[in-house]
């Protein structure tokens, strides 16, 4: 008996790992280099999830390799789609993480409850009117953190003037200056992180600003208002 579960084992184990190299060798083609660490069982019985890392996305596949799903799968009984894995999220977060402080532009909460990114496209309307609710999500307790996500296709200044803002003595005030007033600073030239940012920022898979991500890599994609922000980080983060 012992020997036939240790079998049974055994063939269980190997199946799973050639069912992990024959998806790694059907996607590798079209999506470069893909681990084995990144591809695991889904609740659907036959249908495996891999993470891709640039940009970083999820992909449902079947388990011989030969077949990606696209759209969404649906749970019958609970009427709710078969969900990318949490792990995704401490991805995108990790990323982000990598960041120093030193080089985001930071509207602090003097309450801080929440902290959360915003990769900015300075000319972008909906970002503009984000930034008009930055006194009502402080007094919220919601720190903003500013990443530079300049949109050359839609606006095609918008990353030398970013330039500038992270360039500014005061980086607060200029950005404040600019998505109020529409005033660029007259600042030096200077190492500046925006590019760098920009490239992280399509590696997140970032298609549009405003793109809020939470403290878990949550990404909230668009414009909300204060108040419904705030609903939304306490929904996500369960708080």
């Amino acid at each position: 008996m012992f020997k036939l579960l240790l079998i049974i084992s055994v063939l269980f184990i190997n199946t799973a790992f050639a069912n992990k190299v024959d998806i790694v060798n059907s996607l590798s083609p079209f999506f470069g280099e893909i681990k084995k660490k990144d591809v695991s069982k889904t609740k659907f019985d036959g249908v495996y999830e891999v993470i891709l890392h640039n940009p970083i996305k999820s992909l449902l596949i079947s388990a011989d390799g030969k077949y990606l799903i696209q759209g969404d799968i649906i749970n019958l009984r609970t009427g709710t789609p078969l969900k990318a894995s949490s792990h995704i999220n401490g991805i995108k977060q990790a990323l982000i993480s990598t960041i120093n402080d030193k080089d985001k532009i930071i509207f602090k909460a003097k309450n801080e409850k929440y902290s959360v990114h915003v990769f900015t496209d300075v000319d972008c309307p909906y970002c503009k009117k984000l930034h008009a609710q930055m006194s009502k999500m402080n007094a919220l307790g919601i720190t903003i953190k500013y990443l530079a996500m300049p949109l050359k296709s839609l606006h095609p200044t918008a990353q030398g003037k970013m330039e500038k803002i992270w360039c500014a003595g005061d980086r607060v005030k200029a950005m404040n200056d600019y998505k109020t007033k529409n005033i660029i600073p007259n600042s030096k030239d200077c190492k500046n992180p925006v590019a760098k940012q920009l490239l992280i920022a399509k590696q997140l898979g970032i298609q549009g600003t405003p793109a809020i991500f939470l403290a878990d890599g949550t990404h909230i994609p668009g414009y909300l208002p204060a108040k419904k922000l705030l609903k939304e980080i306490q929904k996500k983060l369960g708080k």
